[in-house]
């Protein structure tokens, strides 16, 4: 099986994984307007990366439990774990203006984005 199908396996049920987290914590909490779904999803993917991470650098695996953990179900389950990650090897490299750097300018451009595709889309209907 090809790469991109392992990713594919992964990030389909780290994404049916994550919908139904949400859903659940909805459930639990209907009356909370803060995004508390969304901040549980990243701060669950960005602790099943920072364990599944050291685990499978610890133990010789193969490649494709890698993808279809880390890239694929991890990925598809959040992003954001794949940025805390980064972020981590950087801080434990003692890059610290780089990371500090990466915090600021993937927040910032992150929102600017979503500002300006939001206005972009309202400008098109």
């Amino acid at each position: 099986m090809g790469a991109v199908l392992w990713v594919a396996l992964g990030g389909s049920l780290g994404a049916v994984v994550r919908y139904e987290t949400g859903q659940l914590i909805k459930m639990a909490l209907p009356n909370i307007s803060w995004p508390l779904a969304t901040l549980s999803v990243n701060v669950l993917g960005s602790l099943g990366i920072g364990i599944v991470f050291i685990l499978l650098e610890r133990h010789n695996v193969h490649d494709a439990a890698r993808l279809v953990l880390l890239v694929g179900f991890l990925g598809g389950f959040t992003t954001f774990s794949t940025f805390s990650l980064e972020l981590l090897l950087m801080v434990e490299r003692g890059e610290w203006g780089l990371s500090v750097s990466y915090v600021f300018v993937s927040l910032a451009s992150c929102f600017v984005g979503v500002y300006f595709g939001a206005q972009l889309a309202r400008g098109l209907s």
